[in-house]
């Protein structure tokens, strides 16, 4: 088991006992959307040579004005004392599925030649909810590459629907 996930895991069982799992999902969010907009700041916290004692100090402050959690804050310290402050950005990501899995989500990511409309994203949700028996968080893409119809990709599998691929495949059937 990767190190990010046992991390994630073990920050996961203590949300679940303190009933905190969306509380510490939104705190951990905001934590990655800070890190991806302030880029001194994560520059700062993954650098090996930066003071660590400096960088629990600068923690305290951003946990404060962002009110973070006590465990939140000490899975960072944790972080940072161990030296592993760079792997933040996949403990987040290995508590997110983890989240998902709990309350019965699946990401999908659509990709289409035009904006769907709303009965037409409510078909596409109704079907992959009766596909995976669980509740469906889509994205849609605009790809120009697409002429008709529509691409998913849900986890690491790949839906082909558009007319592109039916056309190659209509191709490839009809070689001699």
């Amino acid at each position: 088991m990767n190190v990010s996930i046992r991390y994630a895991k073990a920050l996961f069982q203590i949300a679940e006992q303190q009933n905190k799992i969306d509380q510490f999902m939104q705190e951990l969010d905001t934590v990655r959307q800070l890190f991806s907009q302030d880029k001194l700041l994560k520059n700062f916290f993954q650098d090996q040579l930066a003071d660590k004692t400096r960088k629990i100090n600068v923690l305290s402050v951003v946990a404060d004005k962002l009110n973070l959690s006590k465990e939140v804050v000490n899975l960072i310290k944790l972080l940072i004392t161990g030296g592993r402050e760079q792997i933040l950005n996949d403990i987040i990501i290995s508590y997110v599925e983890m989240h998902d899995a709990y309350k019965g989500l699946i990401k999908a990511d659509v990709y289409t030649a035009y904006d769907m409309t709303p009965n037409e994203m409510n078909a596409l949700k109704t079907r992959i909810k009766d596909l995976f028996h669980k509740e469906p968080i889509l994205t849609i893409n605009k790809d120009s590459s697409i002429i008709g119809g529509v691409r998913l990709k849900v986890g690491w599998t790949i839906y082909d629907g558009t007319i592109k691929t039916h056309l190659k495949d209509f191709t490839n059937s009809i070689k001699i």
